[in-house]
């Protein structure tokens, strides 16, 4: 029997291993597959408060009485949202915008407001600086920072690290979490389509010429990119309600005016994640949160409802409008998915959430003279 030395069993060894590699024998390594951990979605802010009723209303004159605000003191609103035309500016000049900001902070319907609840805002298009004016409005820069000074925008909040003013609150209150999302309807919005002479029939006898026509680019953009992507995170957000606070109309039918249905691939977009969201809590055999619009702008108010297709895990979608403030209008405009209204009075909003023996959400409208107009159960 041949002996090796422990030298030559070395190289032997060497050897095969070399072999091995050359000629395909060395063993595969196991594969090892990395995936990052899924993240619990989050609100920009979150309040330890409950969240009982929330009152809403648009479109105030500053120097103008507001009667209709000291009705929602009256009914003691946990928080009050502002859905813009909070002042009227329509100005390229600073300093007129800032002076009506000065204006509605002296007004005593607002101080006593402001004293006996907390105040949310987003901005519509006067407030931003300039009728129906979007995305390439010039002064959108500085007209942000005057908005976020006068509604107390503190240092270190999303607001002042991004562009726009969207944002999104968790009230946690420890019985029930409302999550309130602030969209900008403004600051990345497309130019709108300006219409060809089309006439239309509003209410109280009154025709009126269409302002905009629909969007057909599919690439137009309401919202814009970097505002989409974060609401679809903000919409698996856990909570018990949701409300999404738009400036213009969500849940009417295209009338001519600026609206949602200008941007109808935007308007289905945002259906299309709506549903995305509810199916998803299903899957999870979780209950899917009861979401509702809130807008102004119009000058009137009145609730909307759109009805998803067939298949879908959404129910009906709710669009409470209150406007305005101080402001009216002569006419209502056609829509096929009006549910009640309209109301043409000075009128506030308030939602009534979570009440024992009660629906889960219901909508009221109340008027400058305490009347009660509209109560209507959104989610039972």
């Amino acid at each position: 029997m041949t002996k090796w030395s422990p030298l030559e069993c070395v190289t032997l060894l060497g050897f095969a291993l070399v072999a091995a590699n050359l000629f395909g024998c060395k063993p595969e390594p196991k594969t090892i597959i990395l995936r990052k951990a899924e993240t619990k979605a989050v609100a920009d802010v979150i309040v330890r408060k409950e969240i009982r009723s929330l009152a809403f209303g648009s479109c105030a004159q500053a120097e103008s009485a507001m009667p209709v605000l000291d009705v929602a003191i009256n009914k003691k609103p946990d928080v009050f949202i502002w859905l813009g035309d909070n002042v009227y500016g329509d100005t390229k000049d600073i300093a007129v915008l800032k002076s009506q900001y000065e204006s509605l902070k002296s007004n005593p319907y607002f101080q006593r407001l402001d004293s006996a609840t907390r105040l949310l805002a987003t901005w519509d298009d006067h407030d931003y600086g300039w009728n129906d004016a979007g995305r390439h409005y010039p002064l959108k820069t500085e007209s942000k920072a005057v908005f976020l000074d006068f509604w107390n925008e503190p240092r270190d909040s999303p607001r002042r690290k991004r562009e726009g003013v969207y944002i999104s609150y968790l009230f946690d209150g420890g019985r029930q979490d409302v999550h309130v999302i602030l969209l900008d309807t403004r600051t990345f919005r497309d130019n709108l389509v300006q219409s060809q002479s089309l006439i239309l029939e509003g209410s109280n006898g009154f025709s009126y010429m269409a302002d905009y026509e629909p969007h057909h680019n599919p690439d137009s953009t309401l919202l814009g990119p970097i505002q989409w992507r974060w609401l679809k995170k903000q919409l698996a957000v856990e909570a018990d309600y949701r409300i999404i606070a738009s400036s213009t109309q969500f849940g009417i039918e295209w009338n001519g005016y600026e609206s949602w249905a200008n941007f109808p691939h935007e308007q289905k977009r945002m259906i299309r994640l709506l549903d995305e969201a509810a199916t998803n809590r299903v899957s999870k055999k979780s209950k899917p949160v009861p979401a509702i619009f809130i807008s102004g702008d119009v000058h009137y108010a009145e609730i909307s409802k759109i009805t998803p297709s067939t298949g879908s895990a959404l129910g009906d979608i709710f669009d409470v409008t209150s406007s305005g403030i101080t402001s009216t209008w002569d006419f209502a405009t056609s829509n096929g998915n009006r549910l009640a209204g309209p109301i043409m009075d000075n009128n506030v909003g308030i939602l009534q959430l979570g009440r024992p023996g009660k629906a889960e959400i219901s909508a009221e409208i109340w008027d400058a003279a305490g009347q009660l107009r509209i109560e209507h159960s959104v989610y039972r």
